[in-house]
């Protein structure tokens, strides 16, 4: 159990959109390709081994930015690093992984897959791979939130071989999901994982090329828009207020957490109906409120940070958005405007400032951990242009909980 006076916020700030080819009258994009690793002839969402590369790839950058991002942060015990990287961080070139991918096998891989040695052998998917980066004595006092991950699961057709196989032709299931994890070797099990309940217009683009990819139309949301779930602390909407075990502020109360992917910040309700996010549906207030995006920044009107009524001068709302490259931190009123004052952080497209230290992620992914393939950083986070590669870490100075 650790006790913590001070919390040090760090984003990964890397473009996790996609190659733009048009964008509608409001400027939001309509057609265009996700960014990941690629072969020729490859069907992206259903090959098992282009997907397996990719994120192997994308946990190799991970594992360096979170590096970078522990060499400039506050070593003290007393502080809890949050380290947050933006939605879409992971999803691959088909625009969503399989599911299986996910959590991977801990037996051989299914054999339908044709993976050969040693991508046959047992493997913890891409959420495993992260927690074992978590999972270092260095990152005893850290929270990561993984951004987000994007996955896919398919109905089956029987082949002419009698097999069940993969039917890309009807529509995928979609989950986005972040995972949460303490960081740390004895804390493998502290983590929580969030699902965002609603698809924005830009989620999903269509491609007027010979691309197979998911675009609207063919996916389908795990949750109806409809559905108002209950979260872990039976909590009816708000679907992501949490605690980790063992994550206290320094009186010793465990800290409450809340997460909003995107769009679940800005509207909810049935359908969306309400103006605010999900968390302020709920009736909920937190001491740390999480918006991994990817197009959404913070909304004054879902803020809802401790206590409900007052200042909040010890609890913090934070973002971290992929299409911006930015991030902002803010503490301050609850679902009023909020004043420039406890607007503590406001940066985007890598400009370093404002109290913070930033370092460039690296460029190449090492070889030897992706099966002697090659995978450049443009070749996962590249916006068609000049924004190309990693990104870089944003470390503001600690604060006071």
């Amino acid at each position: 159990m650790s006790n913590y006076k001070k919390v040090q916020f760090i984003s990964w700030e890397v473009y996790s959109g996609p190659i733009v080819a048009a964008r509608d009258a409001q400027g939001q994009p309509t057609a265009g390709v996700y960014v990941g690793w690629r072969r020729s002839p490859s069907d992206a969402r259903t090959d098992v081994m282009l997907q397996r590369l990719d994120i192997e790839a994308r946990v190799a950058f991970t594992a360096d930015a979170i590096a970078r991002a522990y060499a400039d942060s506050d070593k003290d015990a007393s502080t809890l690093k949050v380290f947050m990287g933006p939605e879409f961080l992971y999803r691959g070139a088909g625009g969503a992984y399989l599911h299986d991918l996910i959590n991977g096998w801990s037996g051989d891989a299914p054999a339908e897959f044709g993976l050969p040695a040693p991508f046959s052998k047992p493997w913890p998917g891409l959420f495993g791979s992260l927690q074992a980066l978590a999972a270092k004595p260095e990152y005893e006092d850290w929270l990561f939130v993984f951004g987000s991950a994007i996955s896919a699961s398919f109905p089956s057709a029987r082949s002419v071989s009698g097999k069940y196989l993969l039917d890309p032709s009807k529509p995928g299931e979609i989950y986005n999901t972040a995972l949460v994890q303490r960081g740390g070797p004895s804390h493998r099990g502290d983590n929580y994982a969030s699902r965002k309940h609603y698809i924005s217009g830009i989620d999903f683009i269509h491609w007027n090329g010979a691309v197979n990819q998911h675009k609207p139309g063919t996916v389908l949301p795990l949750d109806a828009g409809a559905l108002i779930p209950a979260d872990v602390l039976g909590v009816t909407e708000g679907g992501a207020v949490f605690r980790i075990a063992g994550i206290n502020d320094g009186a010793g109360k465990a800290i409450d957490f809340g997460l909003e992917i995107c769009l679940d910040h800005l509207c909810s309700g049935g359908n969306g109906a309400n103006a605010f996010g999900r968390i302020r549906t709920a009736g909920e207030y937190v001491k740390i409120q999480l918006v991994p995006s990817g197009g959404m920044h913070l909304v004054d009107a879902s803020i809802r940070l401790q206590p409900g009524a007052g200042p909040t001068p010890f609890a913090y709302a934070f973002n971290c958005d992929g299409l911006r490259r930015g991030s902002q931190v803010w503490n301050g009123a609850n679902g009023a405007v909020v004043q420039p004052a406890n607007k503590l952080l406001e940066a985007g497209a890598g400009n370093v400032g404002q109290g913070t230290v930033g370092s460039t992620v690296r460029a190449v992914a090492p070889t030897a951990a992706i099966g002697g393939v090659q995978i450049a950083a443009s070749d996962l986070w590249n916006d068609g242009n000049a924004v190309q590669g990693a990104g870089h870490v944003r470390i503001l100075k600690a604060l006071a909980l």
